[in-house]
């Protein structure tokens, strides 16, 4: 009788062994394909293979991490949440996964939540630089600079790392990234008031110049350099170039060249619903252009109108322009690591990037687009346009 009961046993035993197999199995096969849908960029199909891997074996976040991945490929980042953050819960040491979900919490504004997660990534692995640029990153968008500048030390002293270092460094002089060396050697003069740069600006042929600013407020109207050569005005974070009238650029370039605007805030005091004619920085037949560490606002119609004219826009602000955040004519931009807020606030059905004639070329690089009315990012008024974009966050905007 013993005997009987133990090959019953055994007899249980051994097929309950083989049920786990074909579940196993089974899985395998849908997460297999999942993955194979993903690399071929077929997400829904991707999401459904995903989903039938997940009701085999709900237990196994591999496969929420996949669906994720296709949803996040598709634009679905509150799907995409919910499955990361399911993944995590269920391996919480997985500090790839607490990345990810970190990620799209950030692309969906979701600020707080976010520097939760790496906050605990932190903890898991102090030796990863990139989990203490993410946090301070999104302290810095919440305005806790003080915050920021702790995480960036701590990340240093664990890690060492230069890019640590370095953005550390940054925040240490208010935020301004280092001024641009191009070697060439300029003449250094200290700029106390508005109406010594306006009045300097119309002397036409400037070249070799180093232009210095303090804080405050430099009243200035019609600001014109003209065939300047190799000019620098630099500002120190705090240099607001302001005018009390919105019929008057606060910065027109005209056949310039090799010209830096470092350190500047610059838009028009009135208030925001109140009427512009003009814009805010106006470039014209100009080459080379660099705009650094600026704070652009308006409520100039747009924040950069270029001309004929090539320029680069570093670690910038364009915010709360009326019309357009930037509009080109036979012109090519480049945006690397800026923030568009809160543009076409008075002309939604108009696009925050606006490009005219066929030979226009625009390049956001790591740039960030939130809260803007706009119903389209970009428009173009000739297919010969081209749009270049690169690792963009967006979020809260008229077009989403």
């Amino acid at each position: 009788m013993k005997r009987w009961i133990a090959l019953l046993l055994t007899l249980v035993v051994a097929f309950g062994l083989v049920g786990c197999s074909s579940k196993d199995d089974d899985w395998q096969k849908q997460y297999d394909l999942g993955v194979r849908y993903l690399t071929e960029g077929e997400y829904e199909e991707a999401i459904l293979a995903f989903t039938a891997a997940i009701e085999i074996d709900p237990k196994r976040p591999e496969a929420y991490v996949g669906r994720g991945d296709a949803y996040c490929q598709l634009g679905d980042l509150a799907s995409a949440e919910q499955d990361y953050q399911t993944a995590w819960e269920l391996d919480s040491g997985n500090t790839e996964t607490g990345g990810k979900l970190a990620g799209v919490l950030i692309d969906q504004g979701k600020l707080e939540e976010a520097a939760d997660i790496l906050e605990d990534l932190i903890e898991k692995d102090p030796t990863n630089p990139d989990h203490y640029d993410k946090l301070a990153d999104v302290y810095e968008q919440l305005g806790q600079t003080d915050k920021a500048q702790e995480v960036l030390e701590e990340g240093v002293a664990q890690t060492g790392d230069e890019g640590l270092a370095d953005r550390l460094e940054q925040l240490q002089n208010g935020g301004l990234p280092a001024v641009p060396d191009d070697g060439i050697q300029r003449e250094v003069r200290e700029i106390s008031s508005g109406e010594e740069l306006v009045e300097l600006s119309y002397t036409s042929g400037l070249s070799n110049l180093e232009l210095h600013l303090g804080d405050g407020d430099y009243n200035v109207a019609g600001l014109m350099f003209m065939s300047a050569d190799n000019v620098s005005i630099i500002g120190t974070g705090k240099t607001r170039l302001i005018s009390a009238y919105g019929t008057e650029t606060i910065l027109s370039l005209y056949d310039c060249d090799n010209f830096l605007v470092y350190g500047l805030v610059m838009g028009h005091d009135l208030e925001p619903m109140m009427g512009c004619s003009t814009g805010v920085v106006e470039l014209l037949s100009s080459s080379d252009v660099k705009i650094v560490g600026c704070d652009i606002f308006g409520c100039g119609l747009q924040g950069i109108s270029a001309d004929h004219s090539d320029f680069t826009v570093e670690q910038s602000t364009i915010r709360d322009c009326s019309e357009h955040g930037a509009i080109f004519f036979s012109s090519r931009g480049v945006f690397n690591d800026c923030t568009f807020r809160g543009n076409c606030y008075k002309t939604t059905e108009k696009p925050v990037f606006q490009m005219w004639d066929g030979d226009c070329e625009v390049t956001l690089n790591d740039c960030t687009l939130a809260d803007n009315p706009a119903q389209s990012k970009y428009a173009m008024s000739d297919s010969g346009s081209e749009w270049n974009e690169n690792n963009s966050a967006e979020s809260g905007n008229g077009w989403q």
